[in-house]
This record gives C-alpha cells, structure tokens and sequence, in this order.
C-alpha cells in the first residue's frame, strides 16, 4: 500500500560555519569513527542522544547502505522514542456494530521504549530532502545533528546546524524581499468549548508543541510586555465557547521607513512554520500566498510505519527533480 507524503528540501546555513562545510561529508565522517571500541555505523545504541534531557531518545536509526558513502549521497531516518509502557489503543474491529469502542490501556513492557514519530531524510552536499513525521519535524534533526557534531568535536560552543527553508511564491516565482512578516498565533480556545472542538483543541496544541514552531496569543503578548494582569483580564473576557486570534506584525523602520527583510532571513526565521500561517507583504504582492519548496510523493507503506527503503528512495528523487529543473544548486556527480 501507499500512501502520498510531502518531501521538504532545506539547505544548510553555512554562516557561521567553516569554509568548505559540507554537511553529508561530516556526518559520514562522523559515522566512520569508533567510540568506545566500535564504529557509530554500526551501533545504534551509539546514536541514542536525550536532547532534551527527559529521558525521550532520539536516534539515528535507519542508514543508508554504508558501500555508498563515498558517492554524493548519504540517507537516513530519525526516530523519537519516550519512556513508558503503556499505549492506548482500541483492541475491536471498525466494522464491528457497537455502540462505542472501548479505549484499553495496553502494557507493551517495561523494556519497551514507545515511538513519538519518525523523520526520513536524504543530505547531498548541503542540500537536504526531509520527510517530517506528526511529531518529528526538522528543527528535532537540526537539534540532533547539531548534539551529534558537538558531541564530536566537530561544531564549537554556540555553532548549530540550521536547516533553511527554501520559500517561493504560490505561482512558483522567486520570492521577492518584503516589507513586513505576520504570524498567525496559536488559537486560544475556551475552557468550556464542546467536546469535540475540546478534542480538536488539544490535537491542535499538541500537534504545534511537537512541532516546536510556537506560540499561542497569549504568549505573543508576553512578548510584547503585556503584564500578566493584562493578559488574566483578556482571557478572562474569552467566552467559553470562543476563542481568541492574533496575527503578529514583523517590520523593520529606519527614520519612520520601512525596510525590506531579505529572502535568507525569510527562509532562515520561517523554515519550521507552516507556510498557511505565514503572511508577506512588499512589493512582491505575493500572489497566491507563500510556499516551501516541496513536492508530494506516494511512499509504500507498512501499516502506519513509512517503508524506509521507498522513503529515502523518494526524497532522493525529489533532490534530482529539484536540481534538473534549476531550483537548488546540487551536485549529484561527487
């Protein structure tokens, strides 16, 4: 079975960096060496990092066959496991007449490590196709490369790896500098909202806490130093049933003059956010709204698990069909 994804591309920000960084050719270097007494490739245990130091690991699991190292491509897949035994999970058949199906706690076992999500990615050079998971989404691999090359001396104090998005126009036209950025927030919705808009609620927040990409209203009007008695009164004015929304406003000003924000930053602060909750405006007049390079792909299926395989074959093809059309810049003949 298959089922259709979206493959993303990034490239790495090489300011500051090195000259001459090549981010395939130090991850495989990286991979190549031994730690205590073996070699990372070929222990996964070696991989295991808890970046954010709550007994959650995420891994460098799936590789791409070593024997290809040496040429311009080097694919992988990054999982996120959490602590705990239980799942939760509905045990009778959909087909099944009932007048509700029963949620069971099921213990999977005290050795189990349960899966948050799973990304899949391919690096040519500096370039990047990447197939976010629900909850592994690129700033988790940018976190991770990044722990994994300090852990390897490779990056120094305050040295990170940034994935930029690549970002265009709805009818596929260079993106132009603008004038100003907005933001949509996160909805604030009511205590009292019906079940069901309760249940998409908590999906939602879920969905953009793993996402990492930010904020709800509230926390931008934080930002912009709102007391907390100012934000209690606002929120405390929020029916039940509703909800409050905001956009938020990004502009520069030189002598009450507007200044353009240049397309690197728009691709550097915008990578990890949903292009329908991004807004341009200047004198691109940005028809059709604002995209990230990407294409969608049907990728096999094994269950609800991606064919890793197929994956990184898919992600692969989309950084050819990139570069023969003229989009990156990338160079499969190394």
């Amino acid at each position: 079975m298959a089922r259709k994804f979206t493959i993303q591309y990034r490239q790495l920000k090489t300011d500051g960096l090195w000259e001459g960084v090549d981010l395939k050719a130090m991850l495989v270097d990286v991979l190549r060496r031994q730690r205590r007494g073996q070699v990372v490739a070929e222990n996964a245990k070696l991989r295991i990092i808890d970046i954010d130091q709550d007994q959650s690991f995420v891994i460098l699991n799936k590789l791409s066959d070593p024997t290809t190292w040496d040429g311009p491509v080097f694919a992988g897949q990054v999982i996120h496991l959490q602590e705990g035994s239980e799942v939760h999970a509905v045990m009778q058949s959909l087909e099944e007449d009932t007048t509700e199906f029963i949620l069971q706690n099921l213990d999977v076992g005290e050795q189990a490590r349960v899966l948050k999500g799973a990304l899949y990615f391919a690096v040519v050079g500096n370039h990047v196709g990447l197939i976010e998971g629900q909850q592994v989404r690129g700033r988790t691999l940018e976190r991770y490369l990044t722990a994994l090359f300090q852990a390897a001396e490779e990056l120094e104090p305050g040295q990170a790896i940034i994935l930029n998005g690549s970002f265009m126009t709805g009818d596929g036209k260079e993106l132009s500098e603008t004038s100003e950025i907005t933001v949509t927030a996160v909805q604030n919705r009511g205590a009292n909202a019906p079940p069901m808009e309760r249940a998409a609620q908590i999906i939602e927040h879920e969905a953009a806490r793993a996402r990492e990409e930010g904020a709800t209203v509230f926390d931008v009007l934080k930002t912009l130093r709102w007391t907390p008695e100012a934000i209690n009164k606002l929120r405390s004015e929020v029916p039940d049933d509703g909800w409050i929304e905001g956009f938020f406003r990004v502009f520069i000003k030189q002598r009450n003059k507007r200044k353009s924000i240049s397309r690197a930053t728009i691709n550097e602060a915008l990578r990890n956010i949903d292009p329908a909750d991004i807004g341009l405006r200047g004198d691109g007049r940005e028809k059709g709204g604002i995209v990230k390079l990407s294409t969608q792909r049907a990728i096999r299926t094994m269950g609800s698990l991606l064919d890793p395989a197929d994956a990184m074959e898919q992600i692969l093809s989309a950084l050819r069909e990139w570069s023969a059309a003229g989009k990156i810049d990338c160079n499969f003949d190394g």
